[in-house]
């Protein structure tokens, strides 16, 4: 199996295995960790092989940062001040819910490899 480049913020934890194609996501973080996504080269310049800059790690497994907190890289990427602070729930949520929808979340693992 080829080795998922290096993520920050890890601390040396052993990750998921990445599931075979089309089994439930597992949040593995191959799929972002071996290339961003068309949505985040196309919304937060993220370009060229992984890891995606969207890439979050939470409770042992790996979430899309621009499915649970858009409004945040969105904000980063126009250069706003404050792009970290509290963003209103209802509006994350409904970006959230799109990006996720256009990525096909929830449908099963999509990544080639190993």
């Amino acid at each position: 199996m080829k080795a998922i480049p290096l993520i920050d913020g890890t601390d040396g934890a052993r990750l998921p295995v990445k599931p075979a194609y089309g089994s439930p996501c597992n949040g593995c973080g191959w799929c972002c960790a071996s290339e961003p996504c068309g949505i985040a080269r196309e919304f937060i310049g993220a370009d060229g092989e992984g890891p995606c800059p969207a890439l979050e790690r939470e409770g042992g497994r790996f979430v899309c940062g621009l499915i649970i907190r858009p409004l945040v890289y969105l904000g980063r990427a126009a250069g706003l001040d404050g792009a970290d602070e509290a963003q209103p729930e209802e509006a994350d949520a409904l970006l959230g819910s799109q990006i996720a929808e256009a990525l096909g979340a929830g449908k099963g693992c999509c990544a080639d490899g190993p």
